[in-house]
């Protein structure tokens, strides 16, 4: 009788197959950064449209200028003679105010009109108040243009006038575009608002 051989069957070994790894790797390392930026995208996304809360000026800007001032102020500005029309605009930290005058207007005229203009800003809107820094907090800039027509750039009757003022300056810096050689002009009107500026600030 003839024995049977038994055959012992071996165990085969699975060898790793090493760029199948690699590119699972790889694929891991370039889903990880590609998922963030989407989720970034979307949130960013998402948001398009959302209010963002906060203030730069938080802590700047007090007392702040309202809307009855500025109607108030637009009607003092309107009520002079050689005013045509006016607009104030209020954005984040700065006050403009352009005002159209009279295309007729003489450069003696609109050393009077500015002087009052200026007068009318600084009675509804007290300089030391509203346009210097204190201790505590930044306040607002003031630009205030004067122009007889913009049309008329390159006539001899055309008149353009600027105040800037922002609250680090003790004095309004005054230009006359349509005439930068003019100095005399501007000392005068710096002149007259330095009087009638001070007589506001102490309430004559």
């Amino acid at each position: 009788m003839t024995q049977k051989k038994t055959t012992v069957k071996k165990k085969k070994i699975s060898k790793i197959h090493w760029p199948t790894v690699v590119l699972i790797l790889s694929l891991v390392l370039i889903a990880i950064p590609t998922v963030a930026i989407g989720k970034v995208l979307y949130d960013a996304f998402a948001a398009t449209g959302t209010p963002l809360f906060g203030n730069r000026f938080e802590l700047d800007l007090d007392p702040k200028i309202t809307s009855e001032q500025l109607t108030e102020l637009e009607s003092k500005i309107l009520a002079e003679a050689l005013v045509d029309d006016v607009k104030i605009t209020l954005i984040s930290a700065s006050l403009r105010v352009n005002v159209d005058v009279d295309d007729e207007i003489t450069l003696e005229q609109l050393t009077t009109l500015a002087t009052s203009l200026y007068s009318h800003v600084a009675t509804v809107l007290p300089v030391n108040t509203y346009f210097k820094m204190n201790e505590t907090s930044k306040m607002y800039d003031l630009e205030l243009h004067i122009y007889n027509n913009l049309e008329l750039k390159k006539e001899d009757s055309y008149k353009y006038l600027i105040f800037l003022l922002n609250s680090v300056m003790e004095e309004p810096l005054i230009q006359l575009v349509s005439d930068p050689k003019n100095p005399e002009f501007v000392e005068e009107l710096y002149n007259r608002l330095k009087d009638d500026v001070d007589e506001e600030d102490n309430g004559g």
